[in-house]
């Protein structure tokens, strides 16, 4: 019972890749609908909104419940939000940046995947992985850090400087604040 518990929050022996992750973050910020891949290559980012695939594409629903994937993203929200674990999005997820816009809200869940390293002790990979806007979303976002630390310090800067290019806004957050825990 207590490994059904630890899998739930991505504990003990879940193993996936960046793209696993990331596909399974666009199949929640999506309502269920899972599309292929794709890199976005276009300096200017466009791109179809999640769920919806390019021209041609055939995308799938996956069998889960509105109400399992609204609990979902209400916690993905609440991980970027004040009181959550990704503190480098708190200002973000709701602080305006100037009278006509705001940042968009962000949709997270931040990883920290210990592994054995060389020497014999146990080190950490960072993980962040993220959607937004959270209410309609137009991008799912992972990153990994190997052997970076905590997400939140490691991953989540990362995520945050990405998110600030892709949808335009200047970024006030004090990197230089975060202190390097990586291994």
């Amino acid at each position: 019972m207590g490994n059904t518990y630890q899998m739930a929050i991505g504990q003990s022996e879940l193993l996936v890749t960046p793209l696993q992750l990331n596909i399974m973050t666009s199949v929640i910020a999506a309502g269920g609908t899972k599309c292929q891949p794709h890199l976005n290559t276009s300096p200017s980012f466009p791109s179809p909104k999640i769920g919806e695939g390019r021209k041609g594409e055939v995308c799938t629903k996956v069998e889960i419940s509105d109400e399992i994937l609204d609990i979902v993203k209400k916690g993905m929200v609440g991980a970027c939000s004040p009181g959550g674990t990704a503190f480098p999005f708190f200002d973000w997820n709701g602080q305006a940046i100037n009278p006509k816009s705001q940042y968009p809200k962000i949709a997270c869940k931040t990883g920290t995947a210990e592994y054995v390293r060389p020497d014999g002790k146990v080190g950490t990979h960072a993980w962040l992985t993220a959607f937004a806007p959270a209410d309609d979303p137009t991008i799912a976002i992972t990153a990994l850090v190997e052997g970076g630390g905590e997400g939140s310090r490691a991953a989540a800067p990362i995520v945050r400087q990405v998110l600030a290019k892709y949808f335009g806004v200047e970024d006030h957050f004090n990197y230089a604040a975060i202190s390097g825990e990586g291994e």
